[in-house]
């Protein structure tokens, strides 16, 4: 049996992974461009690394530690997250200690405390994320935790975004439990005491590293710089068309909903044609200490005013992402709702999201390095009906074919993951 993968990045990874582990025994991965990774391809210039896709992993996880296990990865050297409010810096810390952060008036705290007395709304109720954190938490409180949320995950607008698509663990713990604070202690109480808790760990060279020495474990089936033009049906299985023709009983999409679009006909087409996404940018800013607080990043709240969404703290984190004695941080800037940054040149970027920068780290910035990096069709964005549209694309899917990617599962590390999984079990069964 054969098993053709369109993509080589890590959710094409990642399934021809599972699908090996399984005894799949003729599997071949075809990439457009000339290496592996898809978005998470490192730049590293100057003693820099920066990594424009994710660049972090939490583990153990299920079904990620599997697909990682002869990685190469390393504790991440700071873990703390931040807020900046528009006015100050705020370090809520982990687990119940956060509800001491003065990020809300006492009065929008004890309303959040009252959150097991709110009862869920009957039948299938698909509402926004911040409808949801409003109605549960209280407005202040709920406005907060909903940005913040949609800003740390999908850069995205919290009104628009679906609740139960973009956060399916939250929704589920309050169906399970009744509540998300009582449910939430009631589940660190039964967590056994020696249970390894999942942390943050960091590739002990890069992403695109990563990415190859996986492709490489492919022996030989991984086909790069291998162009697509379009994904046919035929009498004995499929024809993938494209540098080269390859036949295949089964097909696997692991590319963004817009390229699958353009692969396929008819309904599929079309259904596909519906995924939404925020475009984003990236920049890399790099430079003599540059003072930046130890921890994994910086949010943004909803009244900072800022193109920016969030500050990776690449230096803090991930020391060997700068040289001795420099800084990098990770910007992500705009977003649903964002400013057009996207039209401005990278002088213009630089300028804008480094004067942000500076006033979140309060300090003047000395920046030797710099690395903009646009991502027109972004961020995946889960909104309301996202679950309609995916179970749209599903059923207009032909059997034997299977789609992949963070346009319509998750967007983590973990999903693709996990996706992989399912992918392999369904083949294999």
């Amino acid at each position: 049996m054969r098993v053709v993968i369109v993509g080589g990045g890590f959710a094409g990874l990642f399934t021809a992974s599972r699908l090996l582990a399984a005894g799949v025994d003729d599997v071949v991965v075809v990439e457009a461009s000339d290496e592996p990774g898809g978005v998470a391809r490192s730049v590293t210039r100057d003693g820099y690394v920066l990594e424009p896709g994710a660049g972090s992993f939490l583990l153990p996880h299920p079904n990620l530690s599997r697909v990682l296990a002869d990685s190469d990865l390393v504790p991440a050297a700071a873990t703390a997250r931040h807020v900046w409010t528009g006015t100050r810096l705020i370090t809520p810390g982990a687990g119940p200690r956060g509800v001491l952060a003065p990020l809300v008036p006492l009065r929008a705290k004890l309303r959040g405390l009252l959150e097991p007395l709110v009862s869920e709304p009957p039948g299938d109720n698909d509402e926004s994320l911040d409808r949801f954190c409003r109605r549960r938490l209280g407005d202040t409180l709920g406005r907060t935790v909903a940005w913040l949320a949609a800003s740390g995950i999908f850069a995205g607008d919290p009104a628009r975004l679906s609740a139960e698509a973009a956060f399916p663990a939250v929704i589920d713990l309050v169906r399970r439990e009744g509540s998300l604070v009582g449910g939430g202690i009631r589940r660190l109480r039964s967590r056994p005491r020696d249970a390894v808790r999942p942390s943050v760990q960091v590739p002990a060279t890069t992403m695109a590293d990563l990415a190859a020495r996986m492709a490489t474990r492919l022996d030989g089936s991984f086909r790069r710089g291998h162009r697509v033009e379009a994904v046919r049906r035929t009498a004995d299985g499929w024809t993938v068309s494209g540098d080269e023709q390859l036949k295949a009983d089964h097909v696997v999409l692991a590319v963004a909903p817009h390229v699958a679009a353009g692969l396929v006909t008819g309904s599929l087409a079309e259904a596909l044609g519906g995924a939404e996404a925020a475009p984003v940018v990236v920049v890399g800013l790099g430079g003599p200490d540059m003072s930046i607080p130890a921890g994994f990043g910086i949010l943004t709240g909803p009244d900072a005013g800022t193109a920016t969404r969030g500050i990776l703290l690449e230096s803090s984190y991930a020391p060997h992402r700068a040289p001795a004695g420099a800084s990098l941080v990770k910007v992500i800037a705009g977003g649903a709702p964002g400013r057009p940054l996207l039209d401005l040149d990278d002088a213009g970027l630089v300028e804008v999201i480094g004067a942000e920068v500076a006033q979140v780290l309060r300090t003047d910035l000395d920046v030797t390095f710099t690395e903009v990096i646009r991502h027109r069709h972004g961020i995946p964005q889960y909104v309301i009906g996202h679950r309609r549209w995916l179970a749209s694309v599903e059923s207009a899917t032909p059997e034997s074919m299977h789609l992949t990617g963070w346009g319509y599962r998750g967007v983590g590390m973990a999903h693709l993951a996990t996706d992989a999984l399912r992918i392999a079990e369904t083949i294999t069964a």
